[in-house]
């Protein structure tokens, strides 16, 4: 079999320039707000093509073109047209790598979380809490809502799973995605600790430390739970922790105790601001954070 002759330099020539004619064109479709190639392009009324999600996330704050800077409706259409194409470009391995291979991961990811709904849909449990946890964090392409992680905590939940529970009953304790109520804090809180979850533990340490649902205060109850849950505790369930050690509340006082776990708030770093009160406890005392 003869071997493959070279490409010419003409046509070497020109297939770069038709690769840089389309990496040109494409910058056209780059969603202005992402910086991406839009997984669900559409047509905003500047004329300009953005991700659904991303167009919508800003006119709910902005009613003014990202663009333009002009003041905008929020009539979105579909580009289907232009949403075919990406499709094809890719898949023909037209595109700059880059940019194709960042399309392709959120595509994974898409279909990931499809199938992470059938299942939670079907009744899995654990599906389902995975589920609620990216709709509150965020993750796996999804918007926050607080609403939707509540259904989906609530589902999960009622299917047995015990840190669920726990963070059903914070949803319940400080009424995010539902209507604050202490009643169903305790009862779900005390659920979760009961089968282990250590997000029980941290919300039932703050329904004894502060008296909810009609409970009588109980500092060694709250200090036990707290020490229980403060693995998965964030920065503000770590320092709250660490000033029961400071102050005797529930133990008996232990400043070297007090400052590792204010130590553990500083380096978790989330919530900022009981990170930076980890941080300013430690600096007053002339300890290193």
């Amino acid at each position: 079999m003869p071997p493959k002759r070279a490409a010419s330099p003409d046509t070497a020539t020109t297939s770069k320039r038709f690769r840089s004619a389309i990496d040109e064109s494409l910058e056209e479709f780059l969603c202005p707000i992402t910086q991406a190639l839009p997984l669900e392009p559409v047509f905003a009324e500047d004329g300009k093509v953005y991700e659904r999600d991303a167009i919508e996330k800003w006119l709910k704050k902005n009613p003014k073109s990202p663009v333009l800077n002009t003041p905008m409706g929020t009539k979105l259409v579909p580009a289907t047209q232009i949403k075919n194409m990406i499709e094809r470009l890719v898949k023909a391995g037209a595109l700059n790598e880059e940019k194709a291979a960042e399309w392709q991961e959120r595509i994974r990811e898409q279909e990931k979380l499809a199938e992470l709904r059938n299942e939670a849909e079907a009744g899995d449990a654990e599906s389902a809490f995975t589920l609620g946890s990216a709709y509150e964090k965020g993750d796996m392409g999804l918007s926050v809502d607080d609403s939707k992680a509540f259904d989906w905590y609530l589902r999960s939940a009622k299917g047995g799973h015990g840190d669920a529970m726990g963070f059903l009953a914070a949803a319940y304790l400080y009424g995010k995605g539902v209507a604050r109520c202490d009643a169903l804090a305790l009862r779900w809180s005390a659920a979760g600790d009961a089968l282990g979850s250590e997000a029980g533990s941290v919300i039932l340490s703050e329904v004894f430390y502060h008296g909810h649902s009609g409970l009588p205060i109980d500092m060694e109850q709250a200090f036990r739970l707290r020490l229980k849950g403060a693995a998965v505790a964030n920065s503000q369930g770590k320092y709250n922790l660490a000033m029961m050690y400071a102050s005797g509340e529930g133990t008996s006082v232990d400043i070297d105790e007090a400052a590792k776990w204010m130590r553990k708030a500083v380096e978790q770093n989330k919530p900022e601001c009981a990170a930076q009160q980890a941080r300013d406890w430690l600096g007053a005392r002339g300890l290193a954070a």
